[in-house]
C-alpha cells in the first residue's frame, strides 16, 4: 500500500532535534576532561597480563625446582656422609683401640671433619684444630645419642651465625664409641640467594621475549577488528564473543537508518503537504479574487453580481471545508490518543445521525441512505467516530447515480485478519477504560475475540482493485474533475483512514468496478454500559425529524 504522508508537525519536530543535534555536536569538545575517561591501550594491558603471569610463573617454578633439588641433594649428601662413616668406622674397629686416633689424624681429612666420642662423651679426636682436646663433653649432642641407642644417625642443623646447615652422621664403634662425620653446606636461603643474579637475567630476558609476543599478540587480536566494516559489522569473521556487541551495533545502524529514511519520507511528506495545501487553496482564492474584483469595479450588476457572489460564496465553502479537514488531520497527528478519554460509542446510533446529517444532500442527489443492524459498541471518540461514518456516507452520496442507494450495515461479529486487497491494517489506539474490557472470547480459551464490523456500501462506480489502496492517501482523487465538480477536497479518506486506525481497527474496500463500492470497518468490540442496552437509539421512521448534529469537522469527501 503506498504510505500516507507523514504529519507536518512531527516531521518539523524531527527537523529540529536534528537541527539541534547538529548545533550541539560542536560544543562536546568543551565538556570537562575529566568527565570522559582515558582510552585505554589494549596493547598495554596484554603487556602487563602476559609479563605478570610469566614473572609469577618463573619465580614461583624457580623457587619450586630449587627447593625440591636443595631437599634431594641434602639427602644424597646424608646418605654419602652415613656412607663414609661406616667406612670410617670399620677401618677404626679393625685398628686397635690405642692407634684409632693416629688413623683418623692420617687416613681421614679434607672438607669433612671426623670427630671421634668416647662412650662417656669426651671428645677423643677432633680434625678441626681449634677444637681438638678443648671441645665439651659431646654424650648430649643428637647425634651422638642417637648413634650410641641405634647404631648410626644422620641430623642437620641451621647455624644463624654462619648462615649455613651442617650435616651430621654418626656411627657407634664396637667398643661403645662413637665416630661422626659433619659436613657444612649452604643454607636452602643462602642457596637461592646465589641464584639471584642469573634468575635476573631469565627475568630481563623474559621481559623482552614478553613485550615483543605481547606486541605479536595485540597485532593478532586486533587484525579482525581493524578489518571490520563499521557499516556492516556483520560481513567480516570476527570473534564469538564480539558477536552480541556487533549484532546490537548492527540492529542499532538498520534502526538508524530506518529512522533516517522515515525522517527523510515525513520531511518529503511535509513539503508535499504544505504544497497541495497551498495548491489546493490557491485555485478557489483565484476565482474568489477574480469575481470579487468584478463586482467591486462595477462590471457585474443586478443578475450577474447575484451570481458571482453565489460564486464566491461557493468557493469559499470549499476552502472552509478545505482548512477544517486540515486541522482534523493536524489533530489527529498531532494529538496521541488518550486512555482516560475514551468512552463507551454506540455505532449504530453514531451512524444514524450521520445519515440525518446527509439527508439533505442525499435528496438532492436523488439517493436513498439507510442504516441497518443492531446496537454495538466501541470504546473511542464519538465526534472521531461519526465523522469517519459521515464522510464514508457522503462519497456514497456524491459519486452515485440518481436513483442509486448507500447502505450502511452495523453487526458484531467475531474478529478475524483482513482479506479483501487494500485493507488498511489495525493498529493500537484507544485502550478500554477500566470496568468496560473488550468483550471475553465466545466460546473457549484462545477463542477469537468480538468486533464491530460496519459496511458502507453503494451504487456508484466502484473503485478499481489497482487504485484501492492510493484513495486513502492525501489529495488523491480518483476522479479529479468530478471531484472538483462535487467540492471534494482529496482529504476524506484519509480522514477515515487516521479514525479507524486511531480507534485500533482497520478498513477494508471491496465491491466490483462498475456495480459500486464497499468500504468495511473493522473495529475492537466493548461491552455496552450498564443499562445502555435498553435505552439505545432506535432507526427514525421514514419522514421523522431530529435534531441537527454539528460535524465534528465540515462536509468531507474524497473519491
Amino acid at each position: 500500500m503506498t504510505e500516507r504522508p507523514a504529519p507536518s508537525a512531527p516531521a518539523s519536530a524531527a527537523s529540529e532535534l536534528r537541527a539541534s543535534g547538529d548545533a550541539a555536536a560542536p560544543s562536546a569538545p568543551s565538556a570537562p576532561a575529566a568527565s570522559a575517561p582515558r582510552p585505554r591501550s589494549l596493547s598495554r594491558r596484554i603487556f602487563a597480563s602476559v609479563l605478570g603471569f610469566t614473572l609469577a610463573v618463573m619465580v614461583v617454578f624457580s623457587v619450586a625446582l630449587t627447593s625440591i633439588y636443595y631437599v634431594t641433594y641434602e639427602q644424597d649428601a646424608e646418605r654419602l656422609l652415613i656412607v663414609q662413616a661406616r667406612d670410617a668406622a670399620a677401618r677404626l674397629d679393625a685398628a686397635p683401640a690405642d692407634e684409632r686416633v693416629a688413623v683418623l689424624a692420617e687416613q681421614f681429612s679434607g672438607l669433612v671433619r671426623y670427630t671421634l666420642v668416647a662412650p662417656d662423651g669426651e671428645v677423643l679426636f677432633d680434625t678441626a684444630p681449634a677444637i681438638s682436646g678443648s671441645a665439651d663433653n659431646h654424650a648430649d649432642r643428637p647425634e651422638v645419642r642417637d648413634a650410641a641407642a641405634a647404631g648410626e644417625a644422620a641430623v642437620s642443623r641451621y647455624s644463624a651465625t654462619l648462615s649455613s646447615d651442617t650435616v651430621y652422621a654418626a656411627v657407634r664403634l664396637a667398643d661403645g664409641a662413637v665416630l661422626r662425620l659433619a659436613e657444612t653446606r649452604e643454607s636452602l636461603l643462602s642457596f637461592l640467594g646465589g641464584l639471584t643474579v642469573p634468575v635476573l637475567g631469565a627475568l630481563a630476558v623474559a621481559v623482552l621475549l614478553v613485550l615483543l609476543l605481547s606486541r605479536a599478540l595485540t597485532r593478532g587480536i586486533l587484525r579482525p577488528l581493524d578489518d571490520l566494516d563499521v557499516a556492516n559489522p556483520l560481513a567480516a569473521p570476527v570473534y564469538a564473543e564480539m558477536a552480541p556487541l556487533l549484532e546490537r551495533i548492527d540492529s542499532q545502524q538498520r534502526q538508524l537508518r530506518q529512522q533516517n529514511r522515515a525522517l527523510a519520507r515525513a520531511e518529503g511528506a511535509r513539503r508535499d503537504f504544505s504544497a497541495n495545501v497551498s495548491h489546493e487553496m490557491k485555485t478557489p482564492l483565484q476565482v474568489i479574487a477574480g469575481y470579487a474584483e468584478l463586482i467591486e469595479g462595477g462590471v457585474a450588476d443586478g443578475e450577474d453580481a447575484r451570481q458571482f457572489a453565489g460564486i464566491i460564496h461557493q468557493e469559499s465553502q470549499a476552502m472552509r471545508a478545505l482548512i477544517d479537514d486540515v486541522l482534523t488531520l493536524s489533530r489527529l497527528d498531532e494529538v496521541q490518543p488518550d486512555a482516560v478519554s475514551a468512552a463507551p460509542v454506540e455505532v449504530r446510533s453514531v451512524a444514524e445521525r450521520a445519515a440525518r446529517r446527509l439527508d439533505h444532500l442525499a435528496r438532492q442527489e436523488g439517493v436513498a441512505v439507510s442504516v441497518e443492524g443492531d446496537p454495538a459498541w466501541i470504546m473511542g471518540s464519538e465526534a472521531l467516530m461519526e465523522q469517519v461514518v459521515y464522510n464514508l456516507i457522503q462519497n456514497g452520496i456524491r459519486y452515485n447515480e440518481p436513483g442509486g442507494s448507500v447502505t450502511v450495515a452495523v453487526a458484531t461479529e467475531a474478529a478475524s485478519a483482513p482479506a479483501i486487497p487494500g485493507a488498511v491494517a489495525p493498529t493500537s489506539a484507544f485502550a478500554f477504560a477500566p470496568g468496560t474490557a473488550a468483550p471475553a472470547p465466545a466460546a473457549g480459551e484462545g477463542a477469537p475475540a468480538a468486533q464491530v464490523v460496519i459496511r458502507v456500501a453503494d451504487t456508484g462506480p466502484g473503485v478499481p482493485e489497482d487504485k484501492r489502496e492510493k484513495i486513502f492517501e492525501r489529495f488523491y482523487r480518483l476522479e479529479k474533475s468530478r471531484s472538483k465538480e462535487t467540492g471534494g477536497t482529496g482529504l476524506g479518506l484519509a480522514i477515515v483512514k487516521h479514525g479507524v486506525m486511531r480507534h485500533g481497527g482497520s478498513i477494508e474496500v471491496g465491491g466490483r468496478e462498475g456495480e459500486g463500492a464497499e468500504f468495511i470497518l473493522r473495529l475492537p468490540a466493548a461491552l455496552a454500559p450498564s443499562g445502555a442496552a435498553a435505552s439505545a437509539a432506535a432507526p427514525p421512521a421514514p419522514g421523522s425529524s431530529a435534531p441537527a448534529v454539528p460535524p465534528a469537522a465540515g462536509p468531507i469527501t474524497n473519491r
